[in-house]
């Protein structure tokens, strides 16, 4: 059995592994930099899914690999495929006593040869859902029968995450609860005190990348309709992507003005936030959608898709916020009237969503990671084997 390199402190040395940097995962690295001796390494500095944020200085210690790497279609806004096997060097170098690696990837793989050398525990988070990863591929089918014996733990970013761990084999005891979060005070701040405006008026606000599957063109058509109803009804899109053009397109034909504000880089999206009166969000996949919990931290009622895992996780339809099939454009349309008629519901969902949302602190999920890592270890330390079986 290894002995473990604990830092000089005695706290045990974790390695990440993850794509690239975003704002919402170093947001949670800096708080589990406090409890484990942490190292990142990130596969890449930017990548296909990630957008022109400017983190600055991140506080804790990271490698970027760089090196070979496959870019997926950016339409699509997935997960790069990072072939170089530098990932493995760089963990042989730092020597971990545990790795945390992002989901079934080829990253993932490299640091499932380091642990099962080293006989330390490889603890997989995801925030997949069964929804998300249908359909899959062959080589991801295989990718996940190969992995999933091979970790010791799972660490589930959402309640339909730790399902789908389970229905792939891991037993419950060693799926973790690791919500999603990002740095939400700013955008708590931004809640606080919220106005809720006049009946029959509505600021409505929607975030993020503009490809196909965010669902942007069905949110434009149910806000024509809704509009055409209540013209005090507005809609912001702020955000950029392939998508833009055809959306412009889109708001142009049916005669309805969408304000596409482009890309708002983090510091700045509280402003937005505290702006709106409602947000939509009207995704057709997503495995979950860090900007729904940003908007519900920022207190705003929320219609949201049943397809984001962040709608599954954290919304509860009519207590703190509604949700539509984004596909139903009268339905949605529907939601969106009735927020506008109604600034006491708005209040009720949206002062709702923002208590849901404030337990979900990078703090929080820093604790439950480190706790993942600290249960994988101890069962190492009393003799329980090696870390060879993650599932059934």
């Amino acid at each position: 059995m290894t002995d473990l390199h604990q830092s000089p402190d005695g706290r045990p040395r974790v390695a990440f592994v993850t794509d690239i940097p975003t704002p919402y995962m170093t947001a949670v690295m800096a708080s589990l930099a406090e409890r484990v001796d942490l190292v990142a390494i990130f596969c890449s500095a930017q990548g296909t899914r990630g957008l022109d944020w400017d983190l600055g200085a991140l506080p804790f210690r990271h490698e970027v690999v760089g090196g070979l790497k496959r870019r997926r279609p950016v339409h699509t806004g997935g997960t790069d495929l990072h072939l170089s096997p530098r990932v493995l060097f760089e963990l042989v170098r730092h020597r971990p006593d545990a790795v945390i690696s992002g989901a079934f990837s080829i990253p993932t793989t490299y640091a499932a040869l380091y642990c099962a050398a080293r006989n330390v525990p490889l603890i997989i988070h995801s925030d997949g859902t069964e929804q998300s990863e249908e359909p899959m591929t062959r080589l991801q089918r295989a990718s996940r029968k190969v992995l999933v014996p091979l970790a010791a733990d799972a660490a589930a970013n959402s309640k339909p995450a730790a399902e789908r761990f389970q229905q792939l084999g891991f037993p419950p005891e060693r799926i973790h609860l690791v919500p999603h979060s990002t740095n939400l005070r700013p955008f708590l701040e931004a809640g606080a005190g919220r106005e809720h405006g006049r009946p029959g008026e509505l600021a409505i606000l929607s975030t993020g990348r503009l490809i196909s599957r965010k669902g942007i063109d069905h949110l434009i058509r149910a806000y024509a309709i809704a509009a055409s109803e209540r013209p005090g009804i507005e809609l912001r899109v702020v955000g950029t992507g392939p998508a833009e053009p055809e959306l412009r397109q889109l708001a142009s034909e049916l005669g309805v003005n969408v304000d596409f504000a482009g890309f708002v880089d983090q510091p700045h999206l509280p402003a937005e936030y505290a702006a709106a009166e409602a947000y939509a969000f009207p995704t057709l996949r997503d495995p979950f959608g860090i900007v729904l919990l940003e908007a519900a931290a920022s207190g705003l009622p929320i219609v949201a898709s049943p397809h984001g895992g962040a709608t599954l996780d954290l919304i509860e339809d009519e207590r703190n916020g509604l949700v539509r099939n984004p596909v139903d454009h009268a339905a949605l349309a529907t939601a969106l009237v009735r927020l506008a008629d109604d600034p006491a519901l708005r209040k009720r969902l949206g002062d709702a969503a923002r208590a849901a949302a404030g337990l979900r602190t990078p703090e929080a999920a820093a604790s439950a990671y480190a706790t993942a890592v600290s249960r994988a270890l101890s069962r190492r330390t009393s003799g329980s084997g090696r870390f060879r079986r993650g599932g059934r």
